[in-house]
């Protein structure tokens, strides 16, 4: 028994031992592709991530450590992005090496079925997913906290001052300068032009120079503006050379406006202008969103933006109540569902005063003149104006809440959703890339580029939808996920089953057989002929075969492509006829024990039934068809390559006609 129990232990070991080989095989497969694929796609989406802040970040005085800061915290939060591509790249070209190299094959051949190939590499995603969690958790929100203090904190800096020419400058607080030419060898402003607004805009200094110079000191806190030949205009407040006088209250009124009117030679202006940089707090940034775990999102959520949301709309419910009954009723305290004694009898004596007299708009408007309709109507369009604004506030108050709401509750789910997405792109790109069976980094780069842009614009516009509350905030971050997860389980279900839907080479095959659907006969001679065709039976088909072609050749579309639904009907039923015909020839001449006739009716393709297929029974719907651009176009482009196509064809088919009857000819002759 023992000895039983040891030989089995030893088969089982035996059969392990290869399977663990290739595990570590394929592992060692997919890493060194994995690191490759995650570091390019790490490089573009943070190119990409600091092309969409440049207008940020350009010409705000950042020096070289504050740039070299934001590159490092804004590589932290680019790689969450970069892993799932990373991931669905590696996985393409590593299965798609292995099946290029007959690997594959020779692994399920061997009896491993493909979802045990796949399982070191999935436990390998599983573990990057899990590891991307705790990095979002963790290292991902002091990234963001830092990224967005610097990109906060140049959008508050003095930007660069760059003048441009012929355009009015008004970068600089309270003043305005237009300079009409500009010398960049010598640093000098030609034609200038600079309102001063610094005592208000309702009295603004206007100077004129012709040239000047703007200079900023080395602790880029002043700016000096050396002016020459000039003249500076301005003008003054009423009574400002009697102020301190004691008459000077009943000089103003009477006493025209001042002017002061200047020219110099050469004239300095000293303006502060602090172009430093400077941080701004990062605590304001720890209390949003971007600076918290798991945990203290889901306690901000349950406990604060829930409640704070709930509380706003349940008062502005109340306030909107209260605004609408006391816009109605402000005639009296009385309110339509008021029960009480005081209510009841108001009510019935409005009733007694009405008598049998209805009260209803229209009389109300016959009974009021043209002037009380006016104030009428106009009391009524402020209300409405006033009920609008009022909306807008409460609306602005509740989306506010709304906002910390979503946004909180997207980061919650954003952490869970990049693990989950290299998972599913592992079960996408592996059976993707057994399928294609293509390896190195050309046609697995397009396929994989191409899938994540689709899984980002669903993504963006689930993320979006979910932003601004047109979808849950759950089912806008999960929404790429749920769109990509029946496409990897297709693929996996193909690939498990050896399907060749994608198999490169069988797609070319496939194109070129939808482009040139005609197939080379195979003719096989007849060891037992019975009844051997005649000459003139021959020439006689030969002859019909002749005619047909001439008149596919002869039709509209294929001399002029005129793309009438006459002229293609009249087509596909030519077309159909030429293929009958070599159909029926290719049978009858087939007896015969000719072998050159043999080999020339293999030069006879056997044709399709149309020629234009997918064409519409009735005219209107082809027209309806013909007019849909531009999805007709690749349609209409078909029609015309077929035509060459068939051009060509014809010819051939026409040579080999002739080929034949000629043969025909010589036999009766000699006969």
């Amino acid at each position: 028994m023992c000895v039983l129990l040891r030989k089995k232990y030893e088969y089982s070991r035996m059969k392990q031992i290869p399977l663990k080989r290739m595990h570590t095989y394929v592992i060692q497969q997919f890493i060194p592709l994995l690191a490759m694929t995650v570091v390019i796609c790490w490089f573009v989406v943070l190119m990409q991530m600091l092309w969409a802040r440049a207008d940020e970040i350009v010409g705000r005085g950042l020096d070289s450590w504050v740039l070299v800061q934001l590159l490092f915290h804004a590589a932290v939060m680019a790689l969450p992005t970069a892993t799932p591509l990373g991931i669905l790249l590696a996985s393409v070209m590593t299965f798609g090496g292995l099946g290029e190299r007959l690997e594959l094959l020779a692994m399920k051949s061997a009896g491993v079925p493909l979802y045990r190939i796949m399982s070191p590499l999935l436990i390998v995603g599983i573990t990057i997913g899990l590891g991307l969690f705790v990095y979002l958790n963790t290292a991902m929100m002091d990234a963001q906290v830092k990224f967005f203090q610097i990109i906060f904190s140049a959008q508050q800096s003095r930007p660069d001052l760059e003048i441009p020419q012929g355009v009015f400058y008004n970068q600089i607080p309270g003043y305005s300068l237009f300079v009409k030419k500009k010398n960049h060898d010598t640093h000098s402003l030609h034609d200038l032009m600079i309102y001063d607004f610094t005592k208000g805009t309702g009295q603004p200094r206007i100077v004129l120079a012709d040239s000047g110079r703007l200079q900023m000191d080395a602790s880029k806190t002043f700016l000096t503006f050396d002016l020459y030949k000039g003249e500076s205009f301005e003008q003054l407040s009423q009574g400002s050379f009697f102020e301190g006088s004691n008459n000077s209250a009943g000089l103003n009124s009477d006493l025209p406006a001042s002017y002061l009117k200047e020219h110099f030679s050469h004239k300095r202006i000293v303006i502060w202008f602090d172009a430093n940089f400077k941080m701004i707090d990062e605590e304001g940034l720890r209390s949003q969103f971007v600076g918290k775990n798991l945990i203290q999102l889901n306690r901000y959520i349950q406990d604060t933006a829930i409640y704070k949301l709930d509380s706003v709309g349940r008062s502005n419910g109340r306030e909107a109540l209260a605004s609408s009954l006391t816009d109605r009723y402000t005639k009296s305290g009385i309110r339509p569902l008021d029960s009480s004694p005081e209510a009841q009898e108001y009510i019935k004596a409005l009733e007694e005063r009405a008598g049998n007299y209805p009260i209803t708009l229209d009389s109300l408007y016959k009974m009021a003149t043209k002037q009380e309709m006016a104030s009428a109507l106009q009391n009524a369009s402020d209300k409405l104006q006033n009920m609008t604004e009022l909306a807008t506030f409460w609306d602005g108050s509740y989306q506010a809440e709304a906002y910390n709401y979503r946004s909180h509750s997207q980061e919650c789910h954003r952490k869970f959703t990049f693990p989950v997405a290299c998972i599913v792109f592992f079960f996408i790109g592996a059976p993707l890339g057994a399928l294609i069976r293509k390896g190195g980094i050309g046609m697995p780069m397009i396929v994989s580029i191409l899938l994540f842009v689709i899984y980002y614009m669903i993504d963006t516009l689930g993320f979006n939808l979910s932003y601004n509350g047109t979808w849950p905030v759950w089912f806008g971050m999960w929404f790429s996920t749920l769109v990509l997860l029946p496409i990897g389980a297709i693929l996996t279900y193909e690939a498990s089953r050896d399907s060749v839907a994608l198999n490169m080479d069988e797609l070319l095959f496939r194109l070129k057989r939808l482009f040139k659907p005609e197939t080379i006969r195979n003719i096989v001679p007849k060891e037992l002929i019975l009844e051997y065709i005649t000459p003139e039976r021959a020439r006689t088909l030969i002859a019909t075969a002749q005619e047909l072609l001439l008149q596919v050749s002869n039709n509209r579309f294929m001399v002029h492509r005129h793309l009438g639904f006459e002229t293609l009907s009249k087509l596909n039923k030519s077309y159909a006829l030429v293929g009958h015909n070599f159909d029926q020839l290719v049978t009858e001449l087939v007896n015969t024990d000719n072998r050159l006739t043999l080999a020339k009716l293999m030069d006879l393709p056997q044709l399709p039934k149309q020629f234009a297929p997918f064409l519409p029974k009735k005219k209107m719907l082809y027209i309806m068809a013909l007019c849909f651009l531009p999805l007709s176009l690749p349609y209409v482009w078909y029609l015309l390559r077929r035509r060459n196509v068939v051009l060509e064809q014809w010819e051939q088919c026409k040579r080999t006609l002739n080929e034949l009857a000629e043969i025909y000819t010589t036999e009766t002759t000699n006969d």
